[in-house]
């Protein structure tokens, strides 16, 4: 996944530069919303459930052509997992700093209705910030610091959709997005992986 890392900046370099040089639509937003956030995994640990947290960021769309884009977003994400088995709830914390490259396709609509649609996918990568869990035992709760048990990087397979409306210079828009974990997030080989269900609402200027 390292060597991705490289490959992605590149590939974001090339595209501002030509969005740049190029006479193209490009506009720029911002997003918040919230993630019902999951693990799954055979080391997912037992009673694991949702854990919902904010998400926020920008993000900016270049449309390339009349029905595709390519949307960068740079987002604050919160994950992990909320759960209690044999007496013990517990809640274990992920947070990460996002970048999402999704590519987007526009669904043809009728030229003057005020309501946009699109679907999209794409990589995102994910740079954990904090890392931490607490439980709660007979009315005590204790709060552990697990940064030095989980990976720093983690790959994700991003998809969804959204609708804008038309409201004069700016559209408003209403998304649901999955997110996808590909490795596990725990740097012992412990098979947990994040998945993510997330709704935002967005504003494009």
């Amino acid at each position: 996944m390292k060597k991705l890392i490289p490959l992605f900046l590149s590939i974001l370099i090339i595209g501002f530069s030509l969005s740049a040089q190029a006479q193209t639509d490009i506009k720029y937003g911002a997003k918040v919303g919230f993630n019902f956030a999951n693990v799954s995994g055979n080391d997912a640990p037992p009673g694991a459930g949702t854990r919902t947290g904010l998400v926020i960021g920008g993000f900016m769309t270049w449309n390339f052509a009349p029905m595709f884009g390519l949307q960068p977003e740079l987002l604050y994400s919160m994950k992990g997992t909320s759960g209690a088995t044999q007496g013990v709830s517990y809640t274990f914390s992920l947070n990460y700093i996002e970048i999402p490259a999704l590519l987007k396709f526009y669904i043809p609509l009728a030229p003057s209705s005020p309501v946009s649609a699109n679907l999209y996918a794409g990589p995102d990568f994910a740079f954990n910030v904090a890392s931490s869990s607490e439980t709660t035992f007979n009315g005590q709760t204790t709060t552990t610091d697990q940064s030095n048990i989980t990976k720093g990087f983690d790959f994700n397979i991003m998809f969804g959709g959204g609708i804008g409306f038309n409201v004069g210079p700016t559209v408003l828009g209403i998304e649901l997005r999955y997110s996808l974990g590909t490795g596990t997030v725990a740097n012992d080989g412990t098979d947990v992986k994040n998945g993510v269900f997330a709704v935002l609402a967005s504003v494009t200027f």
